[in-house]
């Protein structure tokens, strides 16, 4: 069986200098690395009189994350200076008693029976979106990325507001979201790099995002004044505004706040990795057949559902490593409230403590072929079940684990499984495929592909 490779940016000898990280980083994140970035498994150093530290190895990261995760509750400055004007104390930059609170109210609404509900709306979703496509011939190029983006905006969408509202509203808030975005996107470059938050930074425009925060607070806020709901209505708004007429535990504002907090979370992380993995199975045949016999094999020609989640183990592989290889955040920050020590090693009150996954996932020590694309490695006595859990964390982990996480899981499959049953997509000839990484790493140039029906 042969295994792909896909290409990854040239690493470098030794270490940059710090003005040569920050020429680099302006124009990709990723192309800052030496090669022992991808070897040691605690780094740090000083820049502009901050100290930023790379947690990179299991027990490192479960230091962080869980069993000191009371030092480390707050996301960094730049994080929080970056997404406040629009999540304002949302769960996402939250932390204290506001967190915990809003943690506490929203858990409920992703149990397993809820997520049951909620995959309904996925496959009908992805079904719209598959009818779309089979109006089109053989040998169409489709861009992937936006498709996925529409896709999983649409489930999100419906999924908060309902079926008819959230297909009205998808479009006008993806638009929003995506200036919100590219005002914003330097700021992952100087929270990487440890500027402090005063400092300005090229490319940031805090009056054109606040622009775009105005125009998604209306929308939603509209959408909340004149929602209605029946008792039995599944839809996580509806479940707020229960919350709220019942004990006030969450203003008008806060759900206003955690709506968008869910909206963001549970859209563009999705479509880039259901991009990505369309990109991986199409230069990986023997990939793409077996996943296409195991959806013939447990959906029989029927339309996959949640009963089949759990059956369609190659695909959940494909999906967890194509996650390791693109994990769809590639920055997890920390600032340590105050002093720790990790490893003998001082961490000073004030630090920045990030996890990479682009470096953890990709790790020499911790993973066997740590740049091939190996979904195998996922089956059940395969090399990551042997793996010491905080070695893959696309969704963080500890407290702060994403709370949609297992909402995200059934969404990848449930998509992908509804559309690949029918179509197949293929990389037309010379392209190349590179990467975008700012605040979410993503395909860039929109992933063109050609779309073929599955015979």
């Amino acid at each position: 069986m042969s295994v792909f490779e896909p290409t990854y940016p040239p690493r470098h000898a030794e270490p940059l200098s710090a003005f040569k990280t920050w020429q680099y980083a302006r124009k990709d994140l990723l192309s800052i690395w030496a090669e022992e970035a991808f070897e040691l498994q605690l780094m740090g150093s000083k820049i502009l009189n901050q100290w930023v530290y790379i947690a990179n190895a299991p027990d490192v990261v479960k230091h962080v994350f869980v069993s000191n995760h009371q030092n480390y509750l707050q996301k960094s400055p730049q994080m929080r200076k970056a997404l406040e004007p629009l999540l304002g104390d949302g769960l996402f930059i939250s932390d204290g008693e506001t967190w915990h609170t809003r943690r506490k109210i929203q858990t409920p609404l992703f149990t397993a029976q809820h997520v049951i509900e909620y995959s309904r709306i996925m496959v009908d979703t992805a079904l719209e979106r598959a009818e779309a496509w089979a109006k089109k011939s053989d040998g169409d190029t489709l861009e992937v990325l936006p498709e996925m983006a529409m896709l999983t905006a649409e489930i999100i969408c419906r999924t908060l507001f309902g079926a008819e509202l959230g297909k009205t509203k998808s479009s006008e808030v993806v638009k929003a979201f995506s200036e919100y975005q590219e005002s914003i996107e330097q700021m992952a470059l100087s929270e990487f790099l440890g500027i402090p938050d005063w400092v300005p930074v090229p490319g940031t425009s805090m009056r054109k995002a606040r622009k775009a925060a105005k125009r998604i607070h209306k929308v939603v806020d509209d959408i909340i004044e004149n929602a209605d709901y029946a008792e039995d209505d599944f839809t996580m708004l509806a479940q707020f505004l229960k919350l709220n007429q019942r004990d006030e535990a969450i203003t008008r504002e806060g759900i206003r706040n955690e709506i968008i907090v869910l909206f963001m979370a549970g859209h563009e992380t999705t479509a880039n990795t259901l991009a990505w993995t369309w990109y991986l199975i199409s230069q990986a045949p023997d990939v793409e057949s077996k996943m296409h016999a195991e959806l013939g094999a447990i959906c029989r020609g029927q339309t996959p559902s949640y009963e089949h989640y759990s059956q369609l183990t190659y695909l959940r592989a494909i999906l967890d490593e194509a996650m390791r290889l693109y994990p769809p955040v590639p920055i997890l920050s920390r600032q340590a409230a105050d002093t720790d020590y990790i490893r003998g090693r001082e961490i000073p009150k004030g630090a920045i403590v990030m996890v990479v996954p682009w470096l953890l996932h990709r790790h020499e020590s911790l993973w066997e072929h740590p740049n091939q694309f190996i979904p195998e490695r996922f089956l059940e006595g395969g090399s990551a079940f042997k793996q010491d859990k905080y070695t893959y964390v696309p969704f963080s982990i500890g407290p702060r684990v994403c709370l949609g996480k297992y909402f995200g899981q059934v969404e990848l499959v449930l998509t992908m499984a509804t559309l690949a049953q029918k179509f197949r997509l293929s990389l037309p000839p010379n392209t190349e495929v590179t990467h975008d990484c700012r605040l979410t790493l993503r395909p860039k140039d929109n992933l063109p592909m050609q779309l073929f029906s599955v015979s």
